[in-house]
C-alpha cells in the first residue's frame, strides 16, 4: 500500500513546465566579496590612481624622477584589475560572466593594457591609458549613460545622414554661388567653411566677406546656419536625451522581470512543499493502516 500511495503522490505532483528560472550563478562567497561597497570604492580607488600617475608620466616624460616607480604602479594596478576580472567570474559563473557587454569591455581594456606593457614597441605605451576606460564600467550612473547612447544610435545615425545631406546641397550651393571666393573654391573647403559657420565661427566675418561682391550671401549664410545648426544639430540633443530617459525606465522593467521571476519561483517552490507533504501524509496513513492490519484491529478512519 505504501507503494501504491508513494505513486499516487507522484502522480498529484504538478510537472514543472519549461519557463525560464532565474538562479544565481557562481560562488556565494564571491559573490557577496565583489558586491561589496568596500571592494567596489577600492577598484574605483584604483582606477582613479592609475590614471592620474598615467596623467603625471606623460606630462613629465620618461625622464621624470618617478618613471620607475610609476611603472611598478602600472603593473600593481593592472595586477589587482586582473585579480577583480577572476573574482568576477567566480562570482558570476561562466554562463552570467560571458552574457555581460561590460565584462567583455573589460576583458578587452585589460587584455589591451597587457599589450601595451610590452616595451620593444614605445608606440604601444600609449595604449596604458585606455585602462581609464574601467571607470565607465565601475560606475553604475556611467554605464546608464553609454547604455543609452547605444541604444540612441539608429537615431543618432538617422539624423547625421539629414545632416550630411544637409551639408553636402549646402556645398553644392556655396561652391557654386562662391566659387572665386577663398573657402569655397571646392566641395572641400566649402564643407570645411559651412561646418565652421555652423558652430559659429567667423560667421559674421564671412558675410563681411562675401557681401561686397555678392549682396545675397547674407541670405544664403543666415539660412544655412538656421538650418544645420539651430535644426539639425539640435536633433542629436534631443535623441540623446530621449534614450536618456529611457534608460532607467528599461532598468525598472529589467528589475520587474527579475522580481517576477524570483515569485515564480518562490511559488513553484511552495507548490513542491506541498505536494511533499501531502505526500507525507498519505505514507503515514498508508503505514497505519498496514499495522493495524498486522493487528488485527480494523483500521483507522483518514
Amino acid at each position: 500500500m505504501g507503494n501504491g500511495a508513494t505513486a499516487a503522490g507522484a502522480e498529484a505532483r504538478p510537472k514543472r513546465t519549461g519557463g525560464k528560472r532565474r538562479r544565481e550563478g557562481g560562488i556565494p562567497f564571491f559573490r557577496w566579496l565583489t558586491q561589496n561597497i568596500v571592494w567596489e570604492l577600492f577598484i574605483l580607488a584604483c582606477i582613479v590612481a592609475n590614471a592620474a600617475i598615467l596623467g603625471y608620466d606623460a606630462h613629465y616624460g620618461p625622464q621624470n624622477p618617478h618613471n620607475a616607480l610609476i611603472e611598478q604602479w602600472n603593473m600593481y594596478f593592472l595586477y589587482i584589475f586582473t585579480a577583480e576580472l577572476v573574482l568576477e567570474f567566480f562570482a558570476q559563473g561562466p554562463r552570467k560572466y560571458f552574457k555581460s557587454g561590460w565584462n567583455w569591455f573589460d576583458l578587452i581594456v585589460v587584455g589591451v593594457s597587457y599589450v601595451a606593457v610590452n616595451p620593444a614597441i614605445s608606440a604601444l605605451r600609449t595604449l596604458r591609458v585606455v585602462r581609464v576606460f574601467r571607470l565607465i564600467s565601475a560606475v553604475p550612473q556611467m554605464r546608464r549613460v553609454v547604455e543609452a547612447l547605444f541604444s540612441a544610435m539608429p537615431g543618432i545615425l538617422a539624423t547625421f545622414a539629414i545632416l550630411a545631406i544637409v551639408f553636402y546641397i549646402g556645398a553644392v550651393m556655396g561652391t557654386t554661388l562662391f566659387h572665386d571666393e577663398d573657402g569655397f573654391r571646392n566641395l572641400g573647403e566649402s564643407a570645411l567653411s559651412l561646418f565652421a559657420l555652423s558652430q559659429f565661427d567667423g560667421w559674421g566675418d564671412t558675410i563681411a566677406r562675401l557681401q561686397p561682391e555678392y549682396p545675397y550671401a547674407w541670405f544664403f549664410v543666415m539660412t544655412f546656419t538656421v538650418v544645420a545648426a539651430f535644426a539639425v544639430l539640435n536633433l542629436f540633443v534631443g535623441v540623446i536625451v530621449e534614450a536618456v530617459q529611457q534608460a532607467p525606465q528599461e532598468e525598472i522593467k529589467e528589475e520587474i522581470e527579475e522580481v517576477q521571476g524570483e515569485v515564480e519561483e518562490i511559488a513553484e517552490a511552495q507548490g513542491d512543499a506541498a505536494v511533499v507533504q501531502q505526500r507525507v501524509l498519505d505514507e503515514i496513513r498508508a503505514l497505519r493502516a498496514e499495522i493495524a492490519a498486522l493487528r488485527g484491529a480494523p483500521p483507522p478512519s483518514a
